[in-house]
């Protein structure tokens, strides 16, 4: 028997996407692109020359939702609405990229630290007759951070691990 509950595709990788739906009680199923994250050849996230940062995180949505919605033709799903979402930070005006290495995680840290800067999320929700989505700006501020030591922010060696014994 089919189950034709009310349902909504989830076109993201996102765990955190994910857990928000299931405490708000939305049931979803995942529309997983096949290929490497952030490398789908459907969705190009790359900023386009004098793309704002509004433009773009709107327009990566976008692309998401419409792919979502070629998935699930091209798979011969049931239809059911295509919810995607993107997420990216803009500081002094340009689109900071999620973090290639740890050591590009902690120069981007930096570069925010004890500065403005804006998070963009758009989200957009597609079924087989329109597209609609929305755009959330946040402005957030971090405390200065001091500039990394080795001995401070260093990941823990094996050998400086401790064991910390965990509760029955």
């Amino acid at each position: 028997m089919i189950n034709l509950e009310p349902r909504i595709y989830l076109a993201s990788r996102s765990p955190r996407r994910r857990e928000l739906l299931t405490q708000i009680g939305v049931r979803f199923e995942l529309l997983m692109f096949r290929g490497i994250p952030r490398e789908d050849p459907d969705v190009d996230e790359t900023v386009l020359p004098q793309e704002s940062p509004e433009d773009y995180v709107v327009r990566v949505t976008l692309a998401k939702a419409e792919a979502g919605m070629r998935r699930i033709r091209e798979r011969h799903l049931i239809p059911h609405p295509v919810l995607a979402a993107d997420t990216t930070v803009e500081i002094d005006g340009s689109v900071i990229g999620k973090p290639e290495h740890d050591a590009d995680a902690v120069a981007i840290l930096q570069r925010l630290s004890g500065r403005t800067h804006r998070v963009l999320t758009a989200v957009a929700i597609a079924d087989f007759e329109r597209v609609e989505s929305l755009l959330s700006i946040s402005e957030v501020r971090f405390r200065a951070r001091p500039a990394p030591t080795a001995s401070r922010d260093a990941p823990p060696s094996s050998s400086r691990r401790s064991k910390v014994p965990i509760p029955a």
